[in-house]
């Protein structure tokens, strides 16, 4: 996984769990893996939206990554107020809080 090596160390082992945990037989991300958008709202009420994502949250570390097909990858600190995963019918699937004082 060439990309991998441009991410943080502790991430390149966080992916590899999801791709295990998700069945996958691939060692790399494929198109399979980007099937929402997410919306997020942070707590000063800044917002992002991502099409075709995913998200990966690293409770050791307090951080999110969101996980682009297009927009590469992003690192958060846990100040997400909402994440909300969307289908592409544009139905809130889940809804989740990433805060450091949760």
């Amino acid at each position: 996984m060439k990309w991998l090596e441009y991410l943080p160390e502790h991430w390149q082992d966080k992916v590899r769990e999801y791709l295990r945990s998700n069945g996958s037989r691939f060692s790399e991300l494929s198109l399979a893996d980007f099937t929402h958008d997410l919306r997020i709202t942070f707590e000063d009420g800044s917002n992002a939206f991502f099409k075709w994502a995913f998200f990966i949250a690293d409770e050791s570390k307090r951080e999110v990554a969101v996980f682009t097909e297009h927009c590469g990858y992003h690192i958060y600190p846990f100040c997400i107020s909402s994440l909300e995963k969307i289908d592409k019918k544009g139905n809130v699937v889940s809804t989740e809080t990433f805060l450091i004082d949760k």
